[in-house]
């Protein structure tokens, strides 16, 4: 699929009064696009305010939180990087005590990690921050309006996911 120009994103708005049938698909996919770019941006400020990492440990961090005791292996397809990456950011966690190696019981040859105390309490942060993120930046929408939001995006995303 061709990519979508920055230009698009430098475009004025379209006037509440035009016609959204008048909005070509292009104007409106580049404009999710720019926005998903912005929110992106944010949150990586995000994480380094709230936790002190980047977003791509960050991210590693959240995904063992939600899958502990997670297996490296398994790490690396659900963050979409190779095993040498994970490797790599793992040995950095560990290293600040964000992070434990254990060995799997059941597996010799697999490597289970587990959050620390002190990157537990950091999750805390980082949710309580992420929440006040996604408040602020849904405030200019009323709830039919957020809910309608929802509901498109979670379509959008059905229609452009991989069969």
């Amino acid at each position: 699929m061709e990519r979508f120009s920055n230009a698009m994103s430098m475009r004025a708005p379209i006037a509440e009064s035009q016609d959204i049938e008048q909005i070509p698909a292009r104007e409106v996919v580049a404009l999710l696009f720019d926005t998903s770019r912005v929110l992106c941006v944010q949150s990586d400020r995000l994480l380094g305010e709230s936790i002190g990492l980047s977003e791509a440990r960050a991210r590693l961090l959240v995904t063992v939180s939600e899958t502990e005791p997670a297996r490296m292996g398994k790490l690396a397809a659900d963050l979409g990087v190779s095993a040498r990456s994970v490797t790599g950011m793992v040995d950095a966690l560990e290293r600040q005590g964000l992070l434990v190696r254990q060995s799997d019981p059941q597996d010799r040859r697999a490597t289970l990690l587990r959050l620390t105390e002190d990157s537990r309490a950091r999750m805390s942060q980082l949710n309580a921050a992420q929440h006040e993120l996604a408040e602020n930046l849904l405030a200019v929408l009323d709830d039919g309006a957020r809910t309608h939001l929802y509901e498109t995006l979670t379509a959008l995303r059905s229609n452009a996911a991989p069969e």
